[in-house]
């Protein structure tokens, strides 16, 4: 019968139980921005090349779309401008990213 299953799992005392946290996961999340702002930097930085090519590659590589990722880029200025002002090396990326291709 409907709502059976329900009913016995609250009358045995097993209570319902309450499925883990579904979505997405915060830090992996802040991973991803965190070396897309990376590559943003990269490429503009170390690569000169055009703001829409840029766009053209992080789409490919991080398979978002264009206003996701300018909303990434948007909300995280304030590390790029860290990044332009620590003027890192190529060797900061490499060994931060190493299974990306600098």
């Amino acid at each position: 019968m409907r709502g059976q299953k329900l009913f016995n799992e609250l009358v045995k005392g097993n209570g319902i139980e309450h499925p883990g946290r579904k979505g997405r996961n915060n830090s992996l999340i802040k991973k991803r921005n965190d070396c897309l702002i990376a590559r943003y930097f990269y490429y503009c930085y170390f690569k000169n090349k055009c703001y829409e090519e840029v766009i053209r590659l992080l789409i490919s590589e991080f398979f978002l779309s264009a206003p996701t990722i300018l909303n990434i880029i948007q909300e995280n200025t304030d590390q790029v401008i860290f990044l332009k002002q620590k003027s890192p090396t190529l060797y900061y990326f490499t060994h931060r990213w190493e299974h990306m291709k600098w």
